[in-house]
């Protein structure tokens, strides 16, 4: 049986995105969702508020 070591592949590069995307989410968010228990009742409201009229 052979194993084929490769560079580059499509895996590898899918890893690094998801790696990617967390760090951006961590910088953004953050780690957790403590921050949502540190809004008032009206943040909490309006961050979750659904209007239309968008794009």
């Amino acid at each position: 049986m052979h194993k084929l070591v490769c560079q580059g592949t499509v895996e590898e590069r899918i890893g690094e995105v998801i790696d990617e995307k967390r760090a951006i989410a961590d910088a953004v968010v953050g780690s957790g969702e403590a921050w949502l228990s540190e809004l008032s009742a009206d943040q909490l409201a309006e961050l979750v508020l659904l209007e239309g009229g968008g794009a």
